[in-house]
């Protein structure tokens, strides 16, 4: 019989795995995916096929192509005021491989991760899957960062904190004052503080995103993971970088390198592009995003047993529902009447009662899919 890794089981039956494999049926409205509906902006694509053009097909230079250093060096200037070096960057395979580079890096089996919770359930995942312990610290009322929850969750096997910033699944955008708070605390405690960025520029009208590297001062405890997969509707194209401190960028480089490899040549040219490009095109999709979320916002209000929250960053609504089932059931539920959304479980354990709902697409798929849900929910009620 084939040994198959206990680290490895105890997230093979987990909500994450059982949804990321389903096959979904010919004609599954789809409001679970974070794929943005857009099509990469041209620019772009055209960098990329000028690259192809130029025989940029083998492997890319050191921590990735100078010119796409340059250019997240460039990004990080400009949104965080924060100044850093080429060789203090690398490129990414998205975030994803950012994540289990940093886990991979710090974290002995038996060692302990805190997340947020709910929050991006690939971090529990990677956790659980090299043998550490995810920690989840529940939101306060508020979904917000509850501050005391996470002094009282260190323990002396945290080795770090990570969070993401808007959070997935509940789109909220932590202020400065939580940020700022959470970072002091990480100084006091001599831990490193890891923010996943993916959605930072994805905000709705009056809310504002605080870089993690805005705070300069605790330079060598932050580390940035980025991708450029929501705000340029480039998730095929894999592409991301990390910022860390500079005394240990060689050192995640090399993890990274051992785990996925460089990055894809021309893919760092149309990266480049996206920093450097017009910024419009990012502009115009946010403008859309605001649309599709407020339609969605509004017909998930008008149906009987669901609460959702006022969407703030990213494309996710999330909703708590009122029936005494779990939230899988309800998504099952909902799945067999032709939708696919997620459970708010998947995300922690404080999703329980929730649901997760996504705007990324077009404002049609919307109507449809909640026209249906609101029928469910009529059937639940």
């Amino acid at each position: 019989m084939v040994h198959i890794s206990q680290n490895v089981q105890s997230v093979a039956n987990s909500e994450r795995a059982n949804h990321m494999t389903v096959i979904r049926p010919k004609g599954m409205i789809c409001l679970d995916s974070g794929t943005p509906s857009f099509p990469t902006p041209e620019h772009i694509c055209r960098v990329a096929k000028d690259a192809l053009n130029e025989g940029l097909t083998f492997y890319a230079p050191g921590h990735g192509d100078p010119e796409f250093l340059k250019e997240v060096c460039g990004a990080v200037h400009r949104d965080s005021g924060a100044a850093y070096l080429p060789e203090d960057v690398f490129a990414t395979n998205g975030a994803s491989s950012g994540i289990y580079t940093v886990m991979t890096a710090f974290l002995d089996p038996g060692d302990e991760v805190i997340i947020m919770d709910p929050t991006f359930s690939l971090y529990s995942h990677v956790a659980r899957q090299l043998g550490t312990i995810p920690v989840p610290v529940p939101h306060n009322a508020g979904y917000h960062l509850d501050i005391g929850a996470i002094r009282m969750a260190i323990t002396d096997k945290t080795r770090l904190i990570l969070f993401c910033n808007p959070n997935n699944p509940t789109g909220v955008v932590y202020t400065r004052d939580e940020v700022q708070a959470l970072v002091e605390l990480c100084a006091e405690k001599d831990l490193l503080l890891v923010s996943d960025e993916a959605y930072d520029q994805i905000l709705q009208p009056g809310y504002e995103h605080t870089p993690l590297l805005s705070f300069t001062e605790h330079k060598d405890r932050i580390i940035l993971l980025k991708s450029l997969s929501k705000t340029y509707s480039m998730t095929g194209w894999r592409i991301g970088y990390m910022v860390t401190p500079p005394a240990i960028t060689s050192l995640l480089f090399g993890v990274h390198r051992s785990i996925n490899g460089p990055i894809c040549s021309f893919v760092q040219r149309a990266g480049a592009a996206a920093l450097r490009g017009p910024q419009d095109c990012v502009a115009e999709m946010v403008k859309d995003y605001f649309k599709r979320g407020s339609l969605m916002h509004k017909m998930a209000k008008e149906i009987p047993g669901l609460l959702p929250i006022e969407p703030q960053g990213g494309f996710y609504l999330y909703c708590r529902h009122k029936f005494p089932l779990s939230s899988a059931e309800v998504r099952k539920r909902i799945w067999e009447s032709g939708v696919a959304i997620r459970s708010g479980s998947e995300f922690g354990a404080s999703g329980e009662g929730h649901l997760r709902l996504t705007y990324s697409v077009d404002e049609s798929t919307i109507e449809n899919g909640m026209n249906i849900i609101g029928e469910v929910f009529k059937q639940l009620g």
